[in-house]
């Protein structure tokens, strides 16, 4: 079956055209939807409807970054306790990797837990503030600015004071503005 074929039962699924049955995506139709580049509606439908086939997806080493990158960012939109302890989990196993490729995947990652936030969002995302790779530190700055989480604000400030990439600077700036604001 080709890829298309795919990505049109999938539609089908999601849609509804199945006659209103439960039908859930399969690993593999999640993963071929995913190759194609869906946007951010078809990323919606795939973390509802076929969230563990995504958090499957977003595992798998052996599927391409491009494609786990694509699965995690579909995780933003799932609101299950697992899909956010997956990425939290994710984001701690990965973050020690020298890897560039895991670097990318920890940055989805951290964007797709900025958008949900959560209790554990600033221990989670706070030491990617000190990585070496200047873009996971500016991804996590970002992350922590979406989420709003009060306690962010101390490794803010405390990444800020030897920030050295002004790029970086200015998206700590905006985060500490995102979470203490002025009065």
């Amino acid at each position: 079956m080709s890829v298309i074929i795919h990505v049109i039962i999938i539609g089908q699924i999601v849609a509804g055209v199945d006659g209103g049955t439960s039908l859930r995506p399969t690993r593999g139709d999640v993963e071929a939807a995913l190759a194609q580049n869906p946007g951010p509606g078809e990323l919606r439908r795939l973390a509802e409807t076929g969230e563990p086939a995504v958090i499957a997806v977003a595992d798998d080493r052996a599927v391409s970054e491009a494609v786990r990158g694509r699965a995690l960012s579909a995780l933003a939109y799932a609101r299950s306790g697992r899909s956010h302890a997956f990425l939290e989990n994710f984001i701690i196993r990965e973050t020690p990797s020298r890897e560039p490729s895991d670097h990318v995947l920890v940055r989805r990652a951290a964007m797709a837990l900025g958008w949900r936030s959560g209790p554990r969002l600033t221990e989670v995302l706070a030491p990617l503030l000190d990585s070496d790779d200047r873009d996971v530190r500016l991804d996590a700055a970002a992350a922590l600015g979406l989420g709003r989480p009060r306690d962010a604000e101390k490794p803010l400030r405390a990444r800020l004071a030897v920030e050295t990439d002004a790029a970086v600077k200015r998206q700590i700036e905006a985060a500490l503005r995102a979470v203490a604001p002025p009065p």
